[in-house]
């Protein structure tokens, strides 16, 4: 199951946490929960500008998108080109990826592997970790096949 789907469902379902938002923001989450891959703001931008030339501008999804992040409903990720990509995540919850760097495509990790890291730096040098972030920049399958 898609990841980005299978939290769509999770905000979808709190109507009170979307009639909260700020009609910007809901329309930003709407483009976001319709993608099945990270989006930029101008990604969304030029979604939405595309169905209709009167949606917010670039500066009203930039300010939602900040403000669905610090509410956890979407997190951004940094693929290493210095533009954030954005997806909808279960508040509270976060997703690594494996970066391509020919093709650019992420792909989710389905499990956090730094969890057993942390415990370890825990016990070992009692930080208290409060988050973190992990992409991994590689080269996928498809384009390795390629280069062969």
């Amino acid at each position: 199951m898609n990841t980005t789907m299978a939290n769509v469902s999770a905000v979808q379902k709190n109507p009170k946490v979307r009639s909260n938002l700020t009609k910007g923001c809901r329309i930003v989450l709407d483009a976001l929960e319709q993608s099945h891959e990270l989006s930029s703001a101008q990604d969304i931008y030029g979604r939405l500008r595309f169905i209709d030339e009167s949606s917010p501008g670039l500066t009203t999804i930039y300010r939602s998108l900040e403000m669905l992040v610090s509410l956890g409903l979407v997190q951004a990720v940094d693929l290493g080109d210095g533009e954030k990509r954005y997806e909808v995540v279960t508040p509270g919850e976060h997703h690594h990826h494996l970066v391509c760097g020919n093709c650019k495509k992420s792909t989710h990790l389905d499990q956090c592997l730094v969890e057993d890291i942390e415990s370890a730096i825990h016990k070992k040098y009692g930080f208290v970790i409060q988050s973190h972030v992990l992409e991994l920049f590689g080269i996928c399958a498809e384009c390795k096949t390629q280069d062969k």
